[in-house]
């Protein structure tokens, strides 16, 4: 019996070890560092000025299209911006002039909105 025992083993061991080769050759889950993100400046805009947004984690030598809304409400596309080589753009939006006054949310979308960064601005009175 003692013989049939390591063969147990050997057959267990060559059946996990694909498994084991699988699961490590998986590619890791993205870190914070490599996320999509996304930042406006300036938070606070007066109607009719301009807000900045900065782009990155998003893959390279995309185009990203841009929309804006009340949080958890329907966005509207407020543009559009191409990355460059390492995933990152920078695109300058202008605030229409008779826009109200309120928080919005401001979202950068890639691959039908599967890759997407969102940032918080207001729009303030004068």
């Amino acid at each position: 019996m003692s013989a049939s025992l390591p063969r147990i083993a050997l057959v267990v061991a060559l059946v996990l070890l694909p498994a084991a080769a699988v699961a490590s050759a998986r590619p890791a889950a993205p870190s914070a560092a490599h996320m999509p993100q996304l930042t406006a400046e300036p938070t606070a805009v007066q109607a009719g000025d301009t807000l900045t947004l900065q782009g990155t984690g998003f893959p390279r030598n995309a185009h990203v299209s841009l929309l804006a809304g009340p949080p958890h409400a329907e966005a509207t596309r407020i543009g559009g911006a191409s990355t460059g080589r390492r995933g990152r753009f920078t695109a300058t939006v202008r605030i229409r002039p008779h826009s109200s006054a309120g928080t919005l949310v401001a979202q950068a979308c890639f691959d039908g909105c599967r890759v997407k960064a969102t940032a918080r601005f207001r729009i303030v009175g004068p």
